[in-house]
């Protein structure tokens, strides 16, 4: 893998930075000499040594403990040049001032390791604080990720951003690895890399450079693993000093690895339970069909074969009148199948996404009438009335669809309503919409129905006494009228009760385009 530009410039302005902070502290000694010169001739002090011991603890602050050594060193020796006789040179002829002069160089190298020490300390629990911080960042911000991908993106950032160094994520595909994320931006590995990637996540265990195996390679990788076992590996790679992974670097890079394969254990778990239920729904969906398609096809099919029976056998010796009547029910059973066959159809388009529209210039009074002669056809017992205004604009829309919807509308009421319920089919015109409104004065619909009263399956009891109670339908009907409707950028609404605590009114609502 090549080494990113990124990473050289970085090692280049630590270098810059180092050569700074020399530059610093021998600026910051010059400065004490300058000012132990001036006040030896101002006022001379007793030990002059004390202002080069300000420049000690500056560079000690400021920069460190190996830097206040080497203010140390130098202000040693800027002490002897400028301060003891004889002066510009490093030659010492009194005793007293050669003990002087050490006992300085002792407490100026001892003060500049304690400070050094105090500032190291406090940089190590400020970083501690800061990583601390960044990894409940890190953590709260992948538990907010969804995918394999998102995840494995957001932990090679942080990953190179905590630890300063290119980091890469592969993750398991099928028996092998492939590269899921890399920061810097990177799209391939050299084969040494993908090898010791490969061991990483075969054995478990840590390869590359700080490890006892590959410790020649340009990468360390660890593996992610969690109690359900290993999802791929995160690598870093060395940087431009070779410089190694210390204690608290392995830890951070062993945490941000467990954050990071928890995150894909949950992102697994959760795409496991979406296909489980998903899976779960469509078997639940099937069973539903199946029990509801063999419940409604089997009265229907029951009267078909008795009738058909009974004029194999008996043909002979039934009047016309009862040929009739046994035709005509077979006839209306079977229009019946059809209809049932017909909306199963439809909810398969429809759930397919594949519904054809054939638009053209419809006449809604004409399909309204033409379902409710139908429904009285077939024996319907409710009291239909129409008032449908005397200009009911004409709308763009697949005649044979709408006719499907509206019929299934007022079916469900049909199935529903009790005997001798006043069913009123009405319209509202407005500029932009035309809306077919069917409201029945029957007991309504169930308060724990009316939110789901458009979904599939969903059944009503029925209101006639009759029924004994039992569910009318394969509960397709209301469904497969709402996606008819919105397929032609229509909507349907439901309102109960209407009156008096009573009755339901069911709203196609078509948009209005420009007549022809």
């Amino acid at each position: 893998m090549r080494r990113p530009n990124v990473v050289k410039k970085r090692d280049r302005s630590q270098i810059s930075q180092h050569a700074a902070a020399i530059v610093a502290s021998t600026v910051a000694v010059a400065i004490a000499t300058l000012a132990g010169r001036l006040f030896s001739a101002l006022a001379p002090l007793p030990n002059i040594s004390m202002v080069f011991l300000l420049a000690v603890l500056f560079s000690a602050v400021s920069f460190g403990m190996r830097l206040a050594i080497y203010a140390s060193v130098l202000s040693f020796l800027a002490y002897d040049f400028f301060f003891i006789e004889p002066f510009y040179t490093f030659q010492i002829t009194e005793p007293s001032e050669l003990l002087s002069l050490i006992i300085f160089l002792i407490v100026a190298i001892v003060t500049s390791a304690l400070a050094g020490r105090i500032r190291d300390q406090a940089r190590a629990a400020n970083e501690r604080m800061i990583a601390t911080r960044r990894l409940y960042e890190f953590t709260w911000k992948l538990s907010g990720l969804t995918s394999i991908d998102a995840v494995a993106d957001g932990a090679a950032g942080e990953i190179h951003v905590s630890l300063r160094r290119p980091a890469v994520i592969l993750v398991r595909q099928n028996d092998g690895l492939s590269l899921a994320a890399a920061w810097p931006p990177e799209d391939s590995l050299d084969p040494a890399t993908w090898n010791a990637a490969r061991l990483a996540f075969e054995h478990n265990e840590p390869v590359g450079f700080d490890t006892r195996v590959l410790p020649g390679s340009q990468w360390h990788f660890i593996p992610l693993r969690t109690q359900r076992g290993s999802f791929g590996v995160v690598g870093i790679a060395r940087n431009i000093g070779n410089d190694p992974l210390d204690a608290e670097a392995s830890a951070l890079l062993g945490t941000l690895a467990e954050q990071t394969a928890a995150a894909f254990d949950r992102v697994s778990l959760a795409d496991e339970m979406m296909t489980a239920r998903s899976a779960a729904e469509t078997e639940r969906v099937r069973n539903i069909l199946l029990a509801s398609v063999s419940h409604d096809f089997r009265t229907p099919l029951a009267t078909i074969l008795g009738s058909a029976t009974s004029l194999l056998d008996f043909g002979d010796r039934l009047d016309t009148d009862a040929k009739t009547g046994l035709l005509r029910e077979i006839k209306a059973e079977a229009e019946g199948l059809d209809e049932m066959v017909r909306n199963l159809l439809a909810m398969t388009r429809i759930d397919a996404g594949a519904l054809e529209l054939r638009k053209d210039w419809v006449d809604l009074r004409e399909i309204v009438e033409r379902v409710v002669n139908a429904t009285k056809r077939r024996g319907a017992v409710l009291a239909v009335v129409l008032d449908l205004p005397a200009a009911l604009p004409l709308i763009r829309a697949d005649a044979s669809l709408i006719e499907q919807a509206v019929g299934n509308v007022v079916n469900n009421v049909v199935s529903h309503a009790p005997e001798g319920t006043r069913l009123v089919i009405d319209a509202i015109v407005t500029q932009q919409s035309v809306s077919i409104r069917a409201t029945d004065e029957g007991p309504g619909i169930q308060a724990e129905i009316m939110p789901r009263v458009f979904e599939k399956f969903v059944q009503g009891r029925i209101g006639n006494e009759r029924s004994g109670g039992k569910s009318g339908g394969t509960g397709l009907g209301l469904a497969i009228a709402k996606g008819i409707v919105e397929a032609h950028g229509g909507s349907i609404a439901v309102e109960s009760p209407v009156a008096d605590g009573r009755g339901a009114r069911m709203s196609l609502t078509f948009l209005r385009e420009p007549s022809p």
